[in-house]
């Protein structure tokens, strides 16, 4: 089945990173962000870093973004700033919101959770943390091999952690529900694996995508939107335990990010595009 573009935007700057949260908020190349409605008309814009974004979240009516230019910056919706989160040193390659609390893993493979704008916990898993995702009490990290799988619990050690498994897998990773979406060590596939430690986080599905880097994931409910070096966008519906086709769209540049809302997903792609499919 094929996809449809329902709208498209050029901008002036490569769009790097996306974000959803009732709109679309937009890291770029020369350190903007950007916001647009649901049809991508154009809202605030404000200078947030010196130089390119890493990672944009949002969450609590705040957005979160990080460069390489250090720390955690935090805004309103509309583009005030609100304080700046301290961070290990490294670079902040991911930031992920869960309830009250900000995580962001850095290239030295530190996470730390952030609480109230301060630093509640912090955890080095040995590696850069290239992508994260948190089903309480497991944190799930990822770089270019593994997906490592961390029992943390902040309320009771603020440092002290437990690996309780591996597997072969990189970023981008994405949860939902009891599943866990990620891209394999090849880079061409998406594994599908339970996030339960009752089925030692079972692997149930693996489907290859493309012939070149998955570099993109994003995820609502059981949608799951896929792109990456090829500039198709594909959906994928999670079926029990498996990844099914739901159609796709080349968009005719690299895929640089995704963000996902109910049954649209917005592209941020290579050459200034910003596209919303469904």
């Amino acid at each position: 089945m094929l996809l449809k573009i329902e709208a498209e935007v050029k901008l002036d700057s490569d769009p790097c990173v996306l974000a959803w949260d009732n709109q679309l908020l937009v890291g770029t190349e020369d350190g903007c962000i950007k916001s647009f409605d649901g049809k991508l008309s154009p809202k605030e814009s404000w200078q947030a870093h010196g130089v390119q974004l890493f990672a944009l979240a949002t969450g609590n009516n705040y957005l979160y973004s990080s460069s390489n230019d250090g720390g955690i910056r935090v805004w309103t919706l509309t583009g005030q700033k609100v304080t700046e989160l301290p961070s290990a040193g490294a670079d902040i390659g991911t930031v992920q919101v869960f309830g009250s609390h900000v995580y962001g893993g850095d290239e030295s493979g530190n996470i730390t959770i952030y609480e109230n704008n301060e630093i509640k916990a912090s955890y080095n898993v040995l590696e850069e943390v290239k992508d994260l995702w948190y089903d309480p009490p497991y944190l799930f990290t990822t770089r270019d091999a593994y997906v490592t799988v961390t029992e943390i619990k902040p309320e009771d050690s603020k440092t002290r952690f437990m690996t309780r498994h591996t597997m072969e897998g990189r970023a981008p990773l994405r949860g939902t529900e009891c599943r866990l979406v990620f891209v394999s060590r090849s880079g061409f596939s998406l594994c599908l694996h339970d996030s339960s430690i009752n089925t030692v986080f079972e692997k149930l599905h693996e489907v290859k995508v493309s012939d070149m880097i998955v570099t993109s994931l994003a995820v609502s409910g059981n949608n799951v939107w896929s792109g990456g070096w090829d500039g198709i966008v594909r959906k994928w519906k999670i079926a029990g335990s498996k990844l099914e086709a739901a159609g796709e769209i080349n968009l005719g540049g690299c895929i640089n990010s995704l963000a996902s809302a109910n049954d649209r997903v917005y592209a941020a792609v290579a050459g200034g595009k910003l596209v919303c499919v469904s």
